[in-house]
């Protein structure tokens, strides 16, 4: 991994305005893709088109996009059989238009500007030194959310500022916010792994840099993500992080896969003991804790 470099993101002047694609794999997600989409078409001044693959929903899903589909004609709307979400992934990718192509989930809540900083960066680096890009995720409505960020805002304005603008060079990317140069997608196509028992965004991120590209981290770009996996019991969540070393075994990083089978996934699974006895006992409606919802039991995420 190479030392933190920093640029600065500002639009510039190019002779063809960059074009986004945003892709929204979404299965049983009729709780969530409606604000998901919400907070995407409040931003089509940088979004070119969103795409929503349907990967065999069962709820109100496919209703919630055909209404917003009616007022929003930059929204589209992909079918995906095969059940998966690498399946889903791929045909979005597949049959987005855009130079840059988002993927992100259905639960994101992207904040305002998002879209634009996107395309901003894309558009400072005219010599094409990244090939895709990711950003931080926060988890919403949980406790304390958001606090320990105004904190640092009040305390170091200056120096959340510069980390903002800091790029660094990630070997991995983040699926729940996450973009790729149309060729960058063409680069790996036939690279990705469709097996369901990986980390399929570590796995893509992976096959950039196996393919020789580049993997850029942009700190400030920091979406809204759902607690659900964190309210994932301990089984499943063992079972869930067992898929990194996997992942890295399967790109032949022995090492990252040795360690993090030792170390990461231990440490992950002590800490989310911890996180989901406070979770459980937390009603994000009050805002309240509540020793009594200790012992309610919570519905497991599916595995994607």
């Amino acid at each position: 991994m190479s030392s933190p470099v920093s640029v600065a993101v500002g639009r510039t002047d190019t002779a063809t305005p960059i074009t986004f694609s945003v892709v929204v794999p979404v299965y049983n997600e009729e709780d969530t893709i409606g604000d998901c989409l919400t907070r995407l078409v409040a931003q089509l001044d940088s979004i070119t088109e969103i795409l929503v693959v349907d990967n065999n929903s069962t709820d109100m899903s496919r209703a919630v996009v055909d209404r917003m589909r009616l007022r929003h004609a930059q929204i589209r709307v992909v079918d995906e059989t095969r059940q998966g979400l690498v399946h889903a992934r791929n045909a979005g990718l597949d049959a987005a238009v855009g130079d840059i192509v988002a993927r992100i989930d259905a639960d994101t809540r992207v904040p305002e500007h998002w879209a634009r900083t996107v395309v901003e960066f894309f558009e400072t680096d005219r010599e094409h030194r990244w090939d895709a890009l990711c950003g931080r995720g926060e988890a919403y409505d949980v406790p304390l959310e958001g606090r320990f960020d105004r904190w640092k805002t009040r305390l170091h304005p200056l120096n959340r500022l510069r980390r903002e603008r800091a790029v660094s060079e990630i070997p991995v990317l983040y699926g729940s916010n996450m973009v790729l140069r149309r060729e960058t997608w063409a680069m790996i196509r036939d690279r990705v792994s469709m097996r369901r028992d990986i980390f399929e965004d570590v796995d893509m991120g992976l096959c950039v840099g196996d393919a020789g590209g580049r993997n850029a981290f942009l700190r400030g770009l920091t979406v809204g993500v759902s607690p659900r996996r964190m309210e994932t019991g301990m089984r499943p969540f063992v079972h869930y992080m067992s898929f990194l070393p996997r992942t890295f075994w399967l790109h032949r990083r022995y090492g990252l896969a040795a360690g993090s089978a030792a170390v990461y996934v231990p440490a992950v699974t002590v800490a989310h003991a911890l996180r989901l006895m406070m979770l459980r006992t937390y009603d994000h409606r009050t805002g309240r804790i509540d020793p009594r919802n200790l012992l309610r039991g919570g519905p497991d995420r599916v595995l994607p």
